[in-house]
């Protein structure tokens, strides 16, 4: 560790902040554009945070660990909640602003879908860090140099004890047939059996660095050689242990099915048709005591429903939007700045068609124009109806969409 003139842990934590986001992009990219959440990319995140603060030449310490759980934890953290929806709203064009994180962070299902995602994240990724600060922790204490450090040492070996010396060692246990929990020897025996190749003092320190690298294994008192611990990381090592890894494995799981679960009684219950309400049924315009006032087989949308539904900009885009529990019925109101046009004037515009035929409609002492058009959808027939309302300072618009043999009109619905 001489190669490191000062701890500049700040450096370091800037280089494994890089690192980890960077070990992000895969699990983004999946998650955005294959429409599925491997968690266990947070694996990458881990590693590559090793590797970014490694890159920095800073100090290899006790502190390591630390720094690589900090800036694990804050990529997650903000690739979830920040970079995630971001890329969410560019695939599907729409506008990232603050206005649209907070309609997106305002539904409550799309809210408990993230905090579900993040939650299985971080513990796949708690037992990655595990894994690997044990795994840290054992070659800083064994004294291997900053350069040599490996997020996973492959080798049990370093260089005060070579792969020479722990072969002298497996077969002391060999000689004595110690090569299982089945068959064990006292730490004297074997002790007295090293001594006669190495020193007392290297002896007794070799046993213990194979002890703390869990190749020489304890049972009742005694002690045994594990071939397969000396020969595979896995064994050493692992992703902390096999039954560390169940166990997150088994709340992951656990959580998953809750959060599902609740999404599934989230959707029950809020059917457009079931939460219906004379409340949720009813607009004010605003003006001349205009109401629009949807059928019972509709409601008027909340924002979180429409973005749900929809996407966060129509939020934003509508005055009101209404709709049947199966779409079959849509109902958008929006009102514009008012032109030197009339209502019927601005109407032919906007359609782009002066020779097509525009309607005048009274209801109630108010003038609506209107312009119906038909289409196919599904092999279903549908009739959409534009219409304005000269309000004043301001034009009206509405949109009825619904299916021919089911029409709206605006005799049904304004009052």
């Amino acid at each position: 560790m001489g190669e490191n003139v000062k701890n500049n842990y700040l450096i370091g934590m800037i280089g494994a902040l890089v690192g980890a986001l960077i070990g992000a992009i895969p699990w983004v990219l999946m998650y955005v554009f294959g429409n599925m959440m491997y968690a266990i990319l947070a694996i990458l995140i881990v590693i590559c945070s090793f590797y970014g603060y490694k890159i920095t030449k800073a100090t290899i310490d006790k502190k390591l660990p630390i720094i690589l759980s900090i800036a694990s934890f804050i990529s997650i953290t903000v690739t979830m909640f920040v970079i995630i929806p971001i890329c969410m709203m560019i695939q599907n064009e729409v506008g990232v602003s603050t206005e649209t994180f907070e309609i997106l962070y305002s539904n409550d299902q799309f809210l408990t879908a993230m905090v579900g995602d993040y939650i299985i994240s971080l513990l796949f990724c708690l037992v990655v860090i595990g894994g690997i600060i044990v795994n840290l922790n054992k070659q800083i204490k064994n004294g291997v140099e900053s350069k040599d450090i490996k997020i996973i040492a492959q080798d049990a070996g370093n260089e005060e004890f070579s792969k020479e010396d722990i072969e002298i060692v497996k077969n002391a246990f060999e000689r004595n047939e110690c090569m299982s929990k089945e068959r064990t020897i006292t730490k004297e025996l074997i002790l007295e059996e090293l001594e006669r190749t190495f020193d007392k003092e290297k002896a007794e320190r070799i046993f213990e660095y194979l002890k703390i690298q869990k190749i020489i294994r304890k049972k009742s008192g005694k002690y045994y050689f594990l071939e397969k611990a000396q020969k595979n990381t896995f064994y050493r090592y692992g992703v902390t242990s096999i039954r560390t890894f169940v166990i997150v494995m088994v709340i992951a799981v656990a959580l998953a099915g809750i959060i599902i679960f609740t999404e599934d009684q989230n959707s029950t219950t809020n059917n457009l048709g079931e939460s219906s309400t004379i409340e949720s049924r009813t607009y004010d315009f605003g003006v001349n005591n205009l109401k629009l006032e949807v059928p019972e087989d509709m409601h008027i949308l909340s924002a979180e429903e429409i973005t749900y539904y929809f996407a966060p900009e129509y939020a934003n885009m509508y005055d009101c939007l209404a709709a049947s529990d199966d779409f079959n019925k849509i109902i958008m109101v929006f009102s514009i700045e008012k032109t030197d046009q009339s209502a019927k004037d601005y109407l032919s515009e906007s359609i782009g068609d002066e020779d097509i035929e525009i309607k005048e409609e009274k209801i109630n002492d108010n003038t609506f124009y209107t312009v119906a058009f038909t289409y196919e959808d599904n092999e279903q027939d549908y009739i959409t109806i534009n219409c304005v309302y000269d309000a004043g300072d301001k034009f009206i618009c509405m949109v009825l969409d619904s299916l021919q043999n089911d029409m709206l009109s605006l005799e049904d619905v304004i009052k």
